[in-house]
């Protein structure tokens, strides 16, 4: 299928526009992130990426920031979007994936994971955190008087 770009002659696939679509979602903090392969279920459309966000506020922001990000980096434009007004769901179409961003209460009620049920279904964990070297922990000790007053 062929992602809606802005006028440019950059192109991004399917599945590189997943695995966009899924870090964007991750730097806005979405829980429980999910994707479903479609392919081999209808012709309209690659992915399903399936998230929830805490808030109306949260749901909004993450969809708003893989529309911007996606927009400025990689010049990838959405067929359309729905909810961004209300914010307990918010559906966002880029052709070979759709981005759904959920409240826990209205995700739990349209279930569209069992709907889609014979998809193939990626859980995408958040990434953790980069460890902290030991030194970190260390406490810092205050600067003496006389380096203060240097």
């Amino acid at each position: 299928m062929a992602t809606r770009k802005a006028e440019d002659d950059r192109t991004i696939d399917g599945d590189a526009l997943l695995q966009r679509v899924v870090a964007l979602c991750h730097e806005r903090k979405a829980e429980d992130v999910v994707s479903l392969d479609v392919r081999g279920l209808v012709e309209y459309m690659d992915h399903l990426v399936i998230c929830t966000g805490r808030s109306a506020r949260q749901t909004r922001a993450i969809a708003e920031h893989v529309i911007t990000q996606l927009k400025r980096e990689d010049r990838v434009l959405p067929l359309s979007r729905a909810g961004l007004d209300a914010g307990s769901w918010v559906c966002i179409d880029f052709v070979d994936v759709v981005l759904h961003v959920f409240e826990p209460e209205t995700r739990a009620h349209y279930d569209l994971e069992l709907l889609w049920a014979d998809a193939q279904r990626t859980d995408h964990a958040s990434p953790r955190p980069a460890p902290r070297d030991a030194n970190d922990d260390a406490p810092t000790e205050p600067a003496s008087a006389d380096e203060t007053s240097a």
